[in-house]
């Protein structure tokens, strides 16, 4: 039985580390991205979903079994989402739904608990109604709803709902990116509002994981990907600064966070139950990891 996995978004923070995980259980990979590139040493293919007909010209012959679907348009933030982004993002979902009903391989769509939005009860869950409050959330909802069609139809899909990944390679920072950087040269680390907004962050290393389990395992279904653990930005702040042994100084910002969002709560039972995912990193384990490679060593 064939093993060939097309990665879509390998240049990505997620992407690197799924490939770098498939590659070592034995896998082959073939890997795109729309500026193409390589990793470790591997090149990978340039191809832009948004143009129609290249997802088809590129994965010609290739026979994969499974498509990982990890490449989007991504705001520097939710408020700068616009309707130009969810229209590149709904196109590049009609290019993967159009291969993906003509050769029928198993789909594994990398979603976001952004979707849920600031209005959807609490905890978050798969079952529940997701009200999403901005154009990138909702594409990324729109995404799902595509294709949870056709896995009505009878087609295999795994959907991972993924919350606030974390890891060196992110193109955009995140806060712990922010902070982690700043704690190792000494800057102070800035909070903006009362440092008490939540977060549940997740090492992009489980992430891979995840995608690992999906498409061994042959899952197929909606999942929240998320450690089920939260931390305050104050708290995360303390422990950047005591994990770096470092001289900064939280300082907080008199100006409140735009997208502070309400208390964060995340199930992720069914992730356990269904799949057979948990996070294996705690935070703090993830943050030296982090560290260890800021600082060009190895932990």
């Amino acid at each position: 039985m064939k093993r060939r996995v097309a990665i879509l978004g390998a240049t990505g923070l997620i992407g690197r580390a799924v490939y770098s995980l498939f590659i070592n259980a034995g896998i082959d990979v073939e890997a795109c991205s729309k500026n193409g590139g390589e990793i470790k040493a591997y090149p990978v293919s340039q191809v832009d979903l948004y143009r129609n007909g290249t997802l088809s010209k590129w994965l010609e012959n290739k026979d994969v079994d499974a498509i990982i679907y990890l490449s989007s348009k991504i705001p520097k933030t939710f408020l700068e989402a616009d309707w130009n982004l969810f229209f590149y993002n709904l196109m590049m979902h009609k290019h993967v739904l159009d291969y993906w009903k003509k050769h029928k391989c198993h789909l594994i769509y990398a979603s976001s608990c952004s979707i849920y939005g600031h209005d959807s009860p609490r905890p978050l869950k798969e079952e529940k109604i997701a009200f999403s409050d901005n154009y990138y959330s909702i594409s990324k909802l729109v995404g799902e709803a595509l294709f949870f069609q056709e896995y009505l139809n009878g087609l295999p899909l795994s959907i991972l709902r993924i919350n606030a990944p974390y890891g060196i390679d992110a193109r955009r920072k995140t806060v712990i990116n922010i902070f982690l950087e700043r704690a190792l040269t000494g800057k102070d680390l800035i909070i903006f509002g009362n440092g008490d907004e939540q977060q549940d962050f997740i090492y992009v290393l489980d992430v891979a994981r995840a995608f690992r389990i999906a498409y061994l395992n042959k899952k197929y279904g909606i999942y929240n990907i998320a450690s089920g653990r939260t931390i305050t930005m104050k708290e995360l702040a303390n422990m950047v600064i005591n994990l770096t042994n470092s001289s900064s100084r939280i300082i907080y910002s008199a100006k409140p966070k735009a997208q502070e969002r309400p208390k964060v709560k995340i199930d992720v039972s069914k992730a356990l139950n269904e799949l057979g995912f948990s996070s294996k990193y705690s935070l703090e384990d993830g943050l030296r990891k982090c560290i260890f490679q800021y600082r060009g060593t190895e932990l």
